[in-house]
């Protein structure tokens, strides 16, 4: 365990900005540097630095942390690793209990030993003719061949012996699963195969896969458990194609080791597999922490689409709101190697084009087979889609939108659904006409008695009354620029991506000096939403808003938008599994925090041009 004040410390030393060069090519902009976003495909540079705060923030795929998180989600390396990694970079050494240090140490002699093998193999393949054969048959080139490290397995029983020397009768070759001993006798574990050298996110040679080239069984064998090696949780292909995978900002998940080799050959360098077993949650959560985007593809057979609903299912308790999943169904007699073969690249890039996202996989997915025009297959629908739904706890929006759906296809009211198969159902909401900027967090009814002034247009929730405030003060739009950047960039809200486009539209003349209202509808003139902002407008030329007000109800707004976030995470992190106590502590001190901002600012005496609805 790396000590806490270490960890501080080494953030205190390092810049954020410096880390993050050697990988972004960042140009500072006011208080913040920007760049293009290394963990999904963007032509305008969406990924922002604050050097003040030491953290980074993508407004297009809401990537975001400190140092060590960047290193961690861009080069997917484990917490310890990238905090070692940055240790490295100011010449300190990482303090580190024995047991841990010792732990590390074995796994780097382990995967020295791996290294030594997979050249060894590699070496033998130039002078095997069979695994030569055998490539030259599945159209593999040298270039890919090298590229992914392939090798041979001699037939013989001790050909490992020729590298390790006295060594081959040490126990740390069984450690590692090179070597197996049975009965007092000792023997390689891979003879005669082709060799497919598995790396960690580090390079490091971790397993083998290895696949026989004539009659025989199993067709593949595998690397077994060892302390270095969790087939559970690596990627094949991940360590070859992780340039790929940041530059598309996708990654192609496929069933074995050939289709990404195949896959990356063609062009697709983004493909990557589970090592031998059907993907799950941690190799979802994996590369979802590299980027947001996943194709999963699979054979055209049944054993394919076998294969995709188990990845629906593993896919579902992992993926976020912020997070897509899309899933490629090939014709029934193809597989990604035969399809490209046959009709060439291209035929792959427009099955991508027309992957299901899943959303529809999982409606579709989960109607095949049955009678849906009956209520028993309705019946049946809707128990498979329970369980399914039910493991949705990340993303509650995707869940939302998921029980719609399916209340479509169970021709049932979407409450009625949730309330069947056990999903909280929220009270609706009573919507209230809201006088423009009533009395700053005090409730957004007007006094008993008073409606809005003049015919005032309703203007409803917090958001709506922000957006009333910039339009009348456009100027705010300068003053509060790093709030609306952080608060709002990427938002799917209505209310929210006006306040985007306002500001979007008219901060760069407001910057320059105070811009006028009038100013500012010019330059929306052709926004879809312009009968709005001209409606806001033309309500203030009868009843004005103070300046003073406008920016306090936007500040208060923010410190509400703020506080419902920190309140939205402490739910999930309370119910995370496992519980980050120290996470859920610091969430738990912020909405103090805001809790007493908020209650400061409500404890003000009113201004003298609100003393009238006292």
């Amino acid at each position: 365990m790396i000590p806490e004040s270490f960890i501080r410390d080494l953030l205190d030393r390092v810049d954020i900005v410096d880390v993050i060069s050697p990988y972004v090519t960042l140009k500072k902009k006011g208080i913040n540097w920007f760049g293009l976003c290394p963990f999904h495909h963007e032509k305008t540079g969406s990924f922002s630095v604050n050097q003040n705060k030491q953290f980074y923030k993508c407004f297009g795929c809401g990537a975001h942390g400190n140092a060590i998180g960047f290193l961690m989600q861009y080069k997917g390396i484990s917490y310890p690793e990238a905090i070692r990694e940055l240790a490295a970079t100011c010449g300190l050494q990482v303090p580190e209990e024995r047991g841990a240090r010792e732990r590390r140490e074995k796994a780097d002699s382990l995967s020295d030993l791996m290294l030594r093998a997979q050249r060894f193999y590699e070496k033998e393949f130039a002078g095997s003719v069979l695994a030569q054969r055998y490539l030259a048959s599945r159209q593999i080139t040298e270039e890919t061949r090298s590229k992914f490290g392939l090798g041979y397995s001699p037939e013989s029983w001790q050909a490992l012996e020729a590298v390790f020397g006295k060594d081959y009768t040490s126990k740390r070759l069984e450690d590692c699963g090179l070597v197996i001993s049975r009965e007092g006798k000792r023997y390689d574990r891979f003879r005669g195969r082709l060799m497919f050298p598995i790396r960690n996110p580090r390079g490091q040679v971790i397993g083998f896969g290895a696949r026989i080239m004539g009659e025989g069984e199993p067709k593949y064998l595998n690397s077994p458990e060892t302390e270095i090696f969790k087939k559970g949780h690596e990627v094949y292909g991940l360590w070859e194609g992780r340039d790929a995978v940041r530059k598309a900002g996708r990654a192609i998940v496929c069933e074995g080791y050939m289709d990404v080799i195949q896959l990356s050959q063609a062009g697709f360098r983004e493909a990557v597999a589970a090592l031998g077993t059907a993907i799950g949650e941690a190799h979802i959560r994996k590369l979802f922490k590299i980027v947001p985007l996943l194709y999963f593809s699979f054979d055209g057979d049944a054993a394919g689409r076998h294969a995709a609903r188990r990845a629906l299912e593993q896919a579902l308790p992992v993926i976020t709101d912020t997070q897509e999943a899309r899933f490629i169904l090939l014709p029934p007699e193809h597989d990604p190697d035969s399809l490209i073969k046959a009709e060439g690249p291209e035929a792959y890039e427009r099955e991508i084009g027309k992957a299901l996202p899943l959303s529809r996989f999982f409606v579709e997915s989960l109607g095949e087979g049955k009678d849906l025009g009956t209520p028993e297959g309705r019946s049946k629908f809707i128990a498979e889609a329970k369980p399914l739904l039910l493991s949705m706890k990340q993303a509650p929006v995707l869940r939302q939108q998921l029980v719609n759906s399916v209340s479509l296809v169970a021709r049932m009211e979407p409450l009625e659904l949730s309330s069947l198969i056990g999903l909280p159902v929220p009270a609706a909401p009573r919507a209230k006409p809201l006088q423009p900027f009533s009395r700053r967090g005090r409730g957004d009814s007007p006094a008993p008695g008073r409606g809005p002034r003049g015919g005032a247009v309703p203007v409803t929730g917090i958001r709506g009354r922000m957006l009333r405030a910039f339009l009348a003060w456009p100027s705010l739009l300068v003053e509060f620029e790093p709030d609306i950047e952080e608060c709002f960039a990427g938002s799917d809200d209505p209310a929210e991506r006006r306040i985007l486009e306002v500001w979007r539209k008219c901060s760069p003349l407001a910057h320059g000096g105070e811009l006028r209202s009038g100013v500012a509808l010019g330059l929306l003139e052709e926004s879809s939403d312009i009968g709005l902002y001209k409606k806001l407008i033309d309500e203030e030329m009868s009843v004005p808003t103070p300046k003073d007000q406008a920016r306090e109800e936007i500040r208060t707004g923010f410190l509400k938008i703020a506080l419902d976030s920190v309140q939205a995470r402490m739910q999930q992190a309370a119910a995370a599994d496992p519980f980050d106590a120290d996470y859920y502590e610091g969430l738990a001190k912020r909405q103090s925090q805001l809790r007493a901002e908020l209650d400061r600012m409500n404890a003000r005496p009113l201004p003298r041009y609100l003393g009238e609805v006292r």
